[in-house]
């Protein structure tokens, strides 16, 4: 039996059959439906011929009983896949057996007969054949499943119609519009918001008719769900981002008003922050809208509206506007919060703008902060506003630790760092501190601005140091005996300046001592610690030197050895300098023989000797003659050293020489202004030979050829 085993066959019984029955085989390779005749009209059923229908006894099943229709009985039945065939001895007829409505009538007139077969082709399933006595007519079932989305939707079988739709996005629209008014009627709103949102119905009205009904939920989810569908469309995006997060916002508000009457409003309360929070983090939200500055201050402007401040930080935070989570942080005086804000998102400009106001409250995490992120990572100048206005003595000490932090560690040498470093450094009551850093500082401190502040707070060991480093001695001395009174202190800065002065500056050095000096004699009247100075001054003052400051009738008894031991340094110094004047006097006269003896030396000229310059007998005219044996004539020398003369100087030498030349007829041995104008001009001259003095050594750079064309072109005309 083809029936299971443990189980009847099924049976359907029709009394009055009228003996006709066709089976589908369309597509499949078994028969799928059965239909068959009878006398209250067509019986349709479907064949289930798998075996676990076989077993339960279940192989006919949708069962559909249709009566005939106007056309009348037909003569013989057949079956697609969709289609009841009914042929009629004129006619052919198609109904659907879906919703089992008319499709089609093909009338086939009386030509050949009247016609009582129609059969399937056994090879091709979707061709039918009808025949008559005369003449046979095929059929051809084509795209017969073209309109069964549409039948499916009209009976609400959904699945079946996106079925065959095939994945035509139009037909897949209307269906899920059809679908969306089912569920809405049916007061599934929920699953009406997922069909609508795949629809194109308009989104106004979908929306309305939610609002209308007061489904908060099913609103929202249809909203989700069009986010997800909308594509690549930024202003519909941030639209519908906007309308998300106040329907979040509204169920946070109505939750946090019955948080404290029931308990399950709080944990539905803290689901709704939750899935806000998700929403906004989703990549996608965050893509379109994080550089849409304008819709991301709608959302904080909601946010706050509501009142919600950690979801709008949350948010603040999420779109990277710090600057706004700090804000809410210092405005709620969550300083530290604020703090850690900046040193997570490491950002400059902020930490430049905050800075100052985190040092009134928190400076010591503030420098701690500052310090871990090195000291080359900010600017010391734009944080140099955030130190300007610490009061407090903590204040002063942390701005005081970040920047010799800064200073020392990589070695800044910006000068309104050091300056202001300095003006907190000289507010310590330990003086060494400051000297100490002044000896590290000196070169990048306004020494001038230095000396104010020192003198301001009565820094005078500073203010001493200072003005050595300027070279004003005479003050640092001043000021060391006047201010500090320490003698100690005037003699090293007195002996800084004996190191580094000159030779021409000795009485400056003198004048030192001598008002260390007078110090002593004045103030101490220690006529041993006078002795002392003058021994430390290392022989700039002398005992006579400070006798003036002693009163006239001081005694003088410990003054006995050094008064002595002057008297015999004199004495010395008179013998000396009459020895050098004997040996100057000596030498004087050795020097005026020679004069004498070079008037009357001369020398030989052979009348074959010629100019060095022009190569002309020497003879000719008037020359000189140099120790050297180099010999030339007067004009030649002239004109040829005059080159190497300045301007003046050249036009001196030429204006005596043409004076020499004016005198020549006169009688020359009389005339005072030949010889005048002679030694002049032998001064000039005739002071070292051309060829062997300096002139030669300054001609080694002077070309061979003439730079000027015009020069150059006679050079090369007088060689042709």
């Amino acid at each position: 039996s083809i029936f299971g085993e443990n189980c009847l066959p099924e049976f359907k019984e029709n009394l009055e059959s009228l003996g006709l029955m066709a089976v589908s085989y369309i597509k499949y390779p078994e028969p799928r439906s059965l239909v068959w005749m009878t006398g209250q009209g067509i019986q349709y059923s479907k064949l289930n011929t798998d075996s676990a229908s076989f077993d339960e006894g279940n192989v006919l099943s949708e069962n559909k009983l249709t009566p005939y229709t106007d056309n009348g009985i037909p003569v013989a039945i057949g079956v697609s896949e969709f289609h009841l065939l009914l042929l009629y001895e004129n006619g052919f007829e198609a109904k659907s057996l879906i919703n089992w409505k008319h499709v089609q009538y093909e009338p086939l007139g009386t030509k050949g007969g009247t016609y009582n077969t129609l059969a399937m082709d056994p090879m091709d399933h979707s061709k039918f054949f009808c025949s008559a006595k005369q003449r046979i007519i095929r059929f051809r079932v084509h795209k017969e499943d073209r309109e069964v989305w549409k039948q499916y939707m009209q009976l609400r079988k959904f699945q079946e119609a996106e079925k065959y739709a095939a994945g035509d996005q139009a037909k897949l629209f209307e269906i899920a519009s059809e679908e969306g008014d089912y569920y809405f009627e049916q007061n599934l709103y929920e699953d009406a918001a997922e069909c609508y949102a795949l629809s194109h119905r308009s989104f106004e009205e979908i929306a309305l008719k939610f609002i209308n009904e007061g489904t908060t939920s099913a609103l929202m989810n249809f909203l989700r769900t069009k986010l997800d569908s909308i594509g690549n469309n930024p202003t519909q995006i941030c639209m519908l981002v906007v309308w998300i997060v106040e329907i979040y916002l509204s169920d946070i508000s109505s939750l946090e008003k019955q948080e404290q009457a029931s308990m399950e409003a709080s944990d539905k309360l803290a689901e709704t922050r939750v899935a806000l929070r998700e929403f906004l983090c989703n990549d996608f939200i965050i893509k379109n809208i994080k550089k849409n500055k304008p819709i991301i201050k709608v959302i904080q402007e909601m946010m706050a509206s509501y009142g919600d401040t950690s979801d709008m930080i949350y948010f603040a935070d999420l779109m990277e506007d710090i600057e706004k989570v700090i804000m809410h942080h210092i405005h709620d005086q969550q300083y530290l919060s604020a703090l850690d804000t900046l040193r997570k998102r490491k950002k400059r400009d902020l930490f430049y703008k905050y800075t100052p106001t985190l040092m009134k409250y928190i400076p010591r995490d503030t420098v701690e902060v500052l310090e871990q992120f090195g000291a080359g990572f900010f600017d010391p100048k734009l944080l140099l506003p955030s130190f300007i206005h610490c009061k407090t003595v903590d204040q002063k000490e942390q701005a005081l630790k970040y920047l010799k932090f800064v200073v020392f560690s990589t070695k800044c040498k910006d000068e309104a760092i050091h300056n202001f470093l300095l003006s907190l450094v000289v507010q310590q009551d330990d003086e060494g501190l400051l000297l100490d850093f002044l000896d590290k500082t000196d070169a990048n401190v306004d020494r001038k601005y230095a000396l104010r502040l020192c003198t301001e707070h009565r820094k005078w060991k500073a203010c001493c140091y200072i003005y050595t480093k300027m070279g004003l001695y005479e003050e640092a001395v001043k000021l060391a005996l006047t201010k500090l009174g320490n003698v100690h202190e005037a003699e090293k800065t007195a002996l800084e300046a004996q190191s580094y002065c000159s030779l021409e500056e000795q009485e400056m050095i003198k004048k030192l001592w001598l008002m260390i000096a007078r110090h002593v004699v004045e103030e101490e009247k220690d006529i041993k610690r006078v002795m002392e100075v003058i021994n430390r001054a290392e022989q700039v003052l002398k005992i006579e030197d400070i006798l003036p400051f002693f009163d006239d009738f001081f005694h003088i008894d410990d003054f006995k050895d050094a008064i002595c031991k002057s008297l015999e340094i004199y004495n010395q110094n008179i013998n000396q300098l009459n020895d050098d004047m004997k040996d100057a006097t000596d030498s004087a006269e050795k020097i005026h023989h020679d004069i004498n003896n070079l008037k009357k030396k001369n020398c030989v000229v052979e009348s074959s000797k010629s100019c060095y310059l022009c190569d002309i007998p020497l003879l000719t005219r008037s020359f000189y003659v140099f120790p050297c044996s180099h010999m030339y004539h007067t004009a030649c020398l002239v004109q040829e050293i005059t080159k190497y003369l300045s301007k003046r100087k050249a036009e001196e030498v030429n204006k005596i020489y043409k004076v020499l030349l004016n005198l020549k007829d006169e009688d020359q041995t009389r005339t005072e202004s030949y010889r005048r104008a002679k030694v002049q001009l032998d001064e000039i001259i005739a002071e070292e030979c051309l060829m062997c003095g300096e002139y030669m050594i300054q001609s080694i750079d002077t070309p061979f050829l003439p730079r000027d064309e015009e020069e150059f072109e006679e050079l090369k005309l007088e060689w042709s």
